[in-house]
């Protein structure tokens, strides 16, 4: 038999804190919101692409950074599916889970953001594990976990569509929790696997890595060569 794709819409909106992305997946009058964020205003926007007529099953957390996770009190009421891992740490008030809010919370306090709905999960929390997969309407949502940015980054799959949270970015320098963790995701995460310069030990070839657009933002320059140095690039400077 046939194989017939889903008919899917997908539409992508950057929020004003470090341009992260939330996403609405929409397909046969269901809908998913994945990583809703950040500021109430941005919030209402993104709830205004969810169509009139079509249900809004799920929302979805790529990971628990607190940029991506306190959003969702704009969707009352809507499941959430997030790792395994995340998932059991909201059940039992665990650090990533305590951590995300807090943080939220100053963060929003320092800069005096009101957020109507507080700093809460959902009530309806679902994790999932490696390989392991939800439904949108007729549409099937695969899930991987993808460590290495944070120990519970989970990445996810629809149809032809990726979203993997903060890797990839063009304009981010890659913020590393785990060293060989991160390395492992991104041979998942890319098709083609070239050697690279971390491996070969090779600071001048390090060096002539084009940086991601946010280079000149405070603190990003630092951070690279700490990066570096994580990798085993010792004395490299820039």
């Amino acid at each position: 038999m046939e194989d017939i794709m889903a008919d899917v819409h997908v539409e992508v909106r950057l929020s004003g804190i470090w341009q992260m992305t939330s996403t609405v997946i929409c397909s046969a009058g269901s809908c998913l919101v994945v990583d809703p964020g950040y500021f109430p205003r941005e919030l209402s926007e993104l709830a205004g692409l969810v169509p009139r007529r079509a249900k809004l099953e799920a929302l979805f957390f790529t990971h628990s950074h607190w940029d991506h996770v306190v959003g969702h009190g704009i969707f009352p009421g809507v499941p959430l599916y997030t790792s395994a891992v995340l998932a059991q740490s909201i059940r039992e008030g665990g650090g990533l889970a305590a951590d995300a809010l807090n943080k939220a919370r100053e963060y929003d306090s320092q800069w005096y953001v009101e957020r109507p709905w507080g700093y809460a999960w959902p009530a309806d929390v679902r994790g999932i594990d490696d390989g392991g997969w939800f439904n949108i309407g007729d549409l099937a949502i695969e899930g991987f976990l993808v460590p290495g940015h944070a120990p519970d980054c989970m990445a996810i799959r629809a149809e032809s569509y990726l979203l993997a949270g903060d890797y990839l970015s063009p304009c981010e320098i890659p913020f590393v929790d785990d060293l060989s963790a991160y390395r492992r995701t991104l041979q998942r995460l890319m098709t083609i696997i070239t050697s690279g310069c971390a491996e070969r030990k090779d600071a001048a070839a390090a060096k002539e890595i084009p940086l991601p657009r946010a280079e000149n933002a405070v603190g990003m320059r630092s951070h690279h060569i700490e990066n570096c140095r994580k990798a085993g690039l010792a004395g490299i400077s820039i």
